[in-house]
């Protein structure tokens, strides 16, 4: 057996895991959590084009609040924004407005379509930010696993014309390409074709690539036991950071695997504090409508 099928296989079970989860464990929170589904945020004839908005109903008109991209993981080819149903009305509910996103997946659309859809994302985000009550100042992004790597690529490897990301959180992330099985068919998938083939691409998907003195504080937490996602991942981005001086926090879970990091509550709850240290709600110049 080819060392990606195991893989690919643990991924569709993460995936399988994390839709139980979110039917199993729905959180009182309805009430208070305005949610807008299937939003389109780029073309209306591309199905994965699609956001689930969250923001508390009863936001003070008087404020400015900090909004926040949630990306879903799956490697790339699986997936869906509402994996992250439970930390999205969590962020909601500490204030934040959250546009958790589907994007397009691998095989039918390789690299760089994931990250084109986060920027077409975060455009939308932004122009549609005096509706939402958000400052366009103050947008951070938090992904897990593939949804890291494009939260990583978002923070360091901004497009032109976009304001800066202002915080990321990078959960279990492939942020070096580079160290991971050259024979590896998801990547190979992924980037259209091997790192032997395309080794330039591997560098240019790799947000470690990115990483200048400039980039936004960064949140960093992976599992010591996370065998799907190997925790040097990490260990190489905060590595860079830090040599490049750029913010960051970096936290290990101890003796916990890929799945249940993405589900634990202490760490969760350091990056979503994370966010609100950097992100805080501001008082809004315009008179509240």
């Amino acid at each position: 057996m080819n060392r990606s099928q195991p893989l690919g296989i643990a991924l569709l079970t993460l995936v399988a895991l994390l839709a139980i989860r979110v039917d199993a464990q729905q959180e009182p929170t309805e009430a208070v959590v305005k949610i807008s589904r299937d939003v389109v945020y780029g073309e209306e004839t591309e199905p994965m084009h699609r956001a689930d908005l969250y923001q508390l109903k009863s936001n003070v008109p008087a404020l400015l609040n900090p909004g926040i991209i949630l990306i879903h993981g799956g490697a790339w080819f699986a997936g869906d924004k509402t994996n992250d149903i439970l930390h999205a009305k969590r962020l909601a509910n500490l204030g934040f407005v959250v546009m958790a996103i589907n994007y397009r997946l691998v095989p039918k659309h390789p690299f760089p379509a994931q990250i084109d859809d986060c920027y077409l994302a975060q455009e939308w985000f932004n122009s549609h930010a005096g509706e939402l009550g958000v400052d366009p100042d103050k947008v951070g992004v938090w992904g897990y696993s593939a949804g890291g790597h494009l939260a990583a690529l978002m923070a360091t490897n901004p497009k032109d014309g976009l304001p800066r990301i202002k915080a990321a959180v990078v959960g279990a992330a492939p942020c070096d390409l580079t160290l991971l099985p050259e024979d590896s068919k998801i990547l190979s998938s992924f980037l259209g074709g091997s790192r032997g083939k395309v080794p330039q691409r591997y560098r240019d998907a790799s947000p470690v690539t990115h990483v200048s003195s400039d980039d936004p504080p960064v949140f960093l937490f992976h599992g010591s036991k996370d065998w799907l996602v190997p925790p040097v991942m990490s260990k190489a981005m905060r590595d860079v950071l830090e040599e490049k001086g750029v913010p960051f926090e970096y936290v290990v879970v101890d003796k916990k695997a890929h799945l249940m990091t993405f589900i634990d509550h202490e760490a969760t709850e350091k990056s979503f504090l994370f966010l609100k240290t950097h992100l805080p709600r501001v008082l809004s110049t315009q008179p509240p409508k």
